[in-house]
């Protein structure tokens, strides 16, 4: 979708003949003759980048800037200043003008800086949502690998380059929206945005001017014009969490999005066309909610082109201390600690523990336990703070400490042969499965002389 751009000057004919120029250049060009007309035009609609004079009366750029910055930080602002007011344009800046720009100029100088520009908020925009380095050790981290993991990432990894709308099931905490992350970074879409939605945690009116957007006076409180997630996302990824709490209404205006590609904002009349790929997860069982009415069949078949079932922590115990081990790194890190070790009847509570919550209840436990850890080890006595796991354990036992790096690298060991195995010996195949780089498994499969 063309980035759109809010151009103000009281000069007419100089707006004619900028618009035209950044028309050519693929930009949908709004204009305005007062900083009063953009300020209502910006309440009204979403822009990529405001181009402004900076001397206009009664509401000059200084002040629209202002105006801007107490709605929105991030939107990149540029100034358009004559030669006698620089000194008032260094001023913008630290207003938080993106850069001005000196008249006279010529027009392809504004407009390469308005491409940077636009890309500077889209960056911003993007590491405003998530830090994206953490989360993709996440992600890694919830695949793991367990052979039935892996074979879902398999199935992830063929139709990665298809816009196929896959459906996430498993038990709460099983690790569902990250997974959701790991197949976005693995399909052709994942330099482009990823947005998540809780559909549980909103009121039907909430959600979908979250998922559609709103125009101006759709309801009481919207003062200005929204955009929905579906049109932030264009080009890249939705994700619906827990899309088994949608209101049958809700479900109409979902469906009709996902078949057409378009959408209406709420209150609004014009459809917008949407390009986003679909992925949706629950920990319902949505066939049982098909069967008794509560879900459309057809919002599902929809949904659910791929489905996947995330296994719950109970059947991934080859994946445990590899869990152990991240979120031990993560804890150690936060609070300053230097576990290294587990005694072995912490470790045989870890593995005995039913694990109801899944991968979230076990993050709990290894935070309070590094917490009240003694030293480097992690015995029974700081995990047992928590009566839950440990009622499945009996009285510690004396034993030699086990070496977390230990445990890992054996998990690792097995998690490379299942995976070279799925992949028929194809290294590259057998990357993709692991989540990690070619480079990373030649070294790993040379450390552990697995060659």
């Amino acid at each position: 979708m063309p980035e759109k751009i809010l151009l103000v000057d009281d000069e007419q004919e100089l707006l004619s003949v900028l618009k035209r120029s950044l028309s050519r250049q693929g930009f949908v060009v709004h204009t305005a003759s007062s900083g009063e007309e953009a300020w209502h035009a910006l309440s009204e609609i979403m822009y990529d980048l405001v181009i402004s004079d900076l001397a206009m009366e009664p509401m000059g750029g200084l002040d629209l800037l202002k105006q801007v910055r107490t709605i929105d930080t991030l939107l990149p602002f540029i100034m358009m200043t004559g030669a006698g007011s620089i000194e008032t344009a260094v001023e913008a800046i630290k207003l938080g003008a993106y850069h001005y720009i000196t008249k006279p100029f010529k027009t392809q100088e504004l407009a390469l800086l308005a491409r940077r520009a636009i890309e500077h908020g889209q960056l911003h925009r993007k590491l405003e949502s998530f830090n994206a380095q953490e989360e993709e050790s996440k992600e890694a981290m919830v695949v793991g690998h367990n052979a039935v993991v892996q074979q879902m990432m398999h199935t992830v990894e063929k139709v990665s380059g298809s816009d196929a709308p896959i459906l996430i099931q498993g038990e709460t905490g099983t690790g569902k929206s990250m997974f959701a992350k790991r197949i976005h970074r693995s399909s052709s879409r994942a330099d482009k945005p990823f947005f998540t939605i809780d559909c549980g945690s909103l009121t039907e009116n909430l959600l979908e001017s979250e998922l559609f957007g709103h125009v101006k006076g759709a309801f009481t409180g919207a003062t200005r014009a929204k955009r929905g997630l579906l049109e932030e996302a264009q080009g890249g990824t939705i994700f619906l969490d827990e899309i088994g709490e949608l209101s049958p209404s809700t479900q109409v205006k979902l469906l009709r999005a996902i078949q057409e590609l378009e959408i209406k904002p709420v209150g609004g009349n014009t459809s917008l066309h949407i390009d986003v790929r679909f992925l949706s997860a629950t920990s319902r069982d949505l066939e049982e909610g098909v069967e008794t009415g509560d879900f459309r069949k057809d919002l599902y078949y929809r949904l659910a082109v791929i489905p996947l079932r995330l296994p719950p922590l109970r059947e991934r115990q080859d994946d445990l201390m590899l869990f152990v081990d991240y979120f031990v790194r993560k804890f150690n890190s936060r609070y300053n600690k230097d576990v290294t070790e587990l005694s072995p009847s912490a470790m045989q509570m870890l593995l005995d523990s039913p694990w109801k919550g899944n991968i979230r209840e076990l993050e709990n436990v290894i935070e309070r336990a590094v917490l009240l850890a003694d030293g480097k080890s992690i015995t029974l006595e700081s995990l047992c703070a928590n009566i839950s796991p440990c009622s499945h354990v009996a009285a510690e036992k004396i034993g030699q400490v086990v070496e977390l790096k230990s445990a890992v690298e054996k998990a690792e060991i097995a998690a490379i042969r299942q995976a070279l195995t799925v992949a028929e010996g194809n290294r590259s195949k057998a990357a993709k499965i692991l989540g990690i780089g070619r480079r990373t498994l030649y070294d790993k499969i040379d450390a552990y002389n697995l060659s």
